[in-house]
């Protein structure tokens, strides 16, 4: 370790160099010949680059009275390390020797300032610069931490002081919402955090911690009521629960329900017909385990529209000795196991054709005459969805649907999986609403 004595005289060249190193122009810092050594500090090897900060202040910091050069005398600088970004994954360290000041005015001694570094911190301003580039990408905060040599709390610190929440406009709400919820941290104060965005620009508009009617309403009264009467459509999914929210704050807006969810409900309520007509074979015949496997094997096909199926390119199937058969062939075969199921999955496709037709009326006409010989699980599934009659309907005729929204939650999810979890909520609000740029760096 050097002491101040060995690099109290300035090196010109060496000055310029070590400052373009360290991407610095504060003329108050200089370099001396000995402005870089390798050391072992905590138990690793570290780059440490020794520089003095010496100036001339024009008044003392406490009590204001004007230096003259009697006023403010200077004492032996003191060395502070200052932690720099790693180079070449090794750490390095500015070990900056602060010229000291003592008043013979109030009696009271600072040292030297500068903005490389702030007041009573010893973390450089482009360390902490870097940490928070970081945190706009997909990557934990241990994780930064580790590649800075840095605490986790000194991350969580950098992403509360360089990122600030974003100007609200209280007065401006998109003519479109789309709204959804996601599971949360434990800290929230409802089970379920609510998220909702701008339909058009698919936009996160804000992220709240519950999702509770009366959160929600006391949230969206903070906007003007004319502001309020813009919004004429609200997507969101068959939760009946938001329904009387909408209606109290958005007076003139209409519920869509989103396309993704009742597609979701037909194809769910079909793969359960599925599921349990695989069940009802007798596991002590062999052929018909071997219709069981093949059932719970081939579900995709099952699943898929008509006009998806291959009727022409012949594959080769395992479950079907190996032999060359079509798609539309494996799905034939599948039907004829169960009668129930063959009548399933005619009502099935003729409600995806008639959804992907947009036709409304023949959509629910399928649903309101279901055969009876349909087993009633999969009758009340479908009947569901009449329950949404008049918020299902109005999708048909409109462009909005909730998947820019689910896109934003399945970020959320990632975000949450590669953290291994937030501290708080309001950390993992901040990081998503980093990642999609409503966030900016101070």
């Amino acid at each position: 370790m050097l002491h101040y004595k060995d690099i109290k005289n300035k090196d010109h060249n060496l000055d310029l160099t070590v400052k373009n190193i360290l991407n610095t122009k504060d003329p108050p810092i200089f370099f001396s010949a000995q402005a870089m050594q390798k050391e072992v500090i905590h138990h690793r090897s570290t780059n440490v680059f020794y520089g003095v900060l010496t100036y001339t202040p024009k008044a003392c910091e406490y009590c204001g009275v004007i230096n003259d050069g009697s006023v403010l005398t200077k004492h032996t600088p003191k060395p502070s390390d200052i932690q720099l970004i790693p180079y070449q994954e090794v750490p390095s360290i500015l070990r900056l020797f602060k010229q000291r000041f003592s008043c013979k005015a109030c009696h009271h001694t600072f040292s030297a300032k500068t903005y490389y570094v702030a007041k009573n911190c010893y973390i450089s301003q482009a360390l902490k610069f870097a940490i928070a580039v970081d945190l706009k990408m997909k990557i934990s905060m241990k994780d930064i931490a580790r590649r800075y040599f840095v605490s986790y709390k000194t991350v969580e610190r950098v992403l509360d002081t360089f990122y600030q929440e974003p100007t609200r406009r209280p007065n401006h709400l998109p003519k479109q919402l789309l709204i959804d919820e996601f599971k949360g941290r434990k800290d929230c104060e409802g089970a379920m955090c609510f998220i909702f965005s701008d339909a058009q620009t698919g936009k996160i508009i804000d992220i709240l911690e519950d999702r509770r009617n009366f959160k929600l309403v006391a949230y969206f009264q903070r906007f003007p009521y004319k502001m309020r009467q813009r919004v004429q459509h609200v997507v969101m999914d068959m939760s009946a629960s938001y329904s009387p929210m909408i209606h109290q704050v958005f007076p003139k807006a209409k519920i869509l329900v989103d396309h993704f969810h009742v597609i979701q409900q037909i194809s769910r309520a079909f793969n359960q017909q599925r599921i349990r007509s695989m069940n009802q074979l007798k596991k002590g015949d062999p052929q018909q385990m071997k219709d069981y496997r093949k059932l719970k094997k081939y579900w995709k096909q099952l699943q898929r529209k008509h006009k998806h199926l291959g009727y022409k390119q012949l594959k080769q199937f395992p479950l079907f000795r190996q032999k060359y058969v079509t798609e539309s062939e494996v799905v034939d075969y599948l039907l004829t196991i169960d009668p129930v199921l063959q009548a399933s999955y005619d009502v099935y496709q003729g409600l995806m054709g008639a959804f992907e037709k947009r036709e409304a009326q023949q959509f629910f006409e399928i649903i309101d005459q279901l055969p009876q010989t349909l087993e009633e699980p999969f009758r009340k599934s479908l009947r569901f969805l009449t329950k949404y009659r008049k918020t299902i309907t109005l999708p048909f005729t409109q462009p909005y649907s909730n998947g820019k929204l689910e896109g934003k939650n399945n970020l959320i999810k990632v975000i949450q999986r590669i953290a291994f979890g937030f501290h708080t909520f309001q950390h993992l609000r901040k990081r998503v609403l980093i990642q999609q740029g409503l966030l900016e760096v101070l």
